[in-house]
């Protein structure tokens, strides 16, 4: 799938009742892993509208972000390398906060304005993902090379 084709995903799920984290995470995993159907889509719904429906503390597009990262390359042992998912995650993070200025769900509706039916945070929630997307089709030309 194109980075274009990933965006327009995640936003349908979000528009077709998935919220931001759901709908990022979900559309993340289901293209990049190797295993989709083990996915529990339900670990993002604590992040749906900020913390708990709440509008406050992180974004839930971010937060769908990191879990499908920590999902993909997070480790399974302990003691286990961290280096990638944190590398990515941190490369996620800057260029999230360069494109958007913050990652608190009040900070970015504050910014986006009013807006019917969420549709400014589903356009974000795209956006983000296919931010994520480039993040690791990059990530995965460097580990071909």
């Amino acid at each position: 799938m194109s980075r274009e084709e990933l965006e327009k995903k995640a936003f349908d799920l979000f528009n077709g009742g998935f919220c931001c984290s759901e709908a990022l995470s979900k559309t993340i995993i289901d293209h990049y892993s190797e295993n989709p159907g083990g996915y529990p889509v339900n670990v993002a719904s604590a992040f749906c509208g900020g913390v708990g429906r709440t509008h406050e503390d992180i974004c839930g597009a971010f937060a769908g972000a990191v879990i499908a990262v920590g999902y993909l390359y997070g480790r399974t042992e302990q003691g286990g390398d961290l280096s990638k998912v944190a590398s990515i995650t941190a490369e996620f993070r800057r260029q999230f906060l360069e494109t958007f200025g913050s990652n608190n769900c009040a900070a970015i509706l504050a910014m986006l304005g009013d807006q019917e039916k969420f549709i400014k945070c589903k356009q974000l929630t795209a956006k983000a993902t296919g931010i994520l997307s480039d993040i690791l089709d990059e990530a995965r030309s460097k580990q071909d090379q």
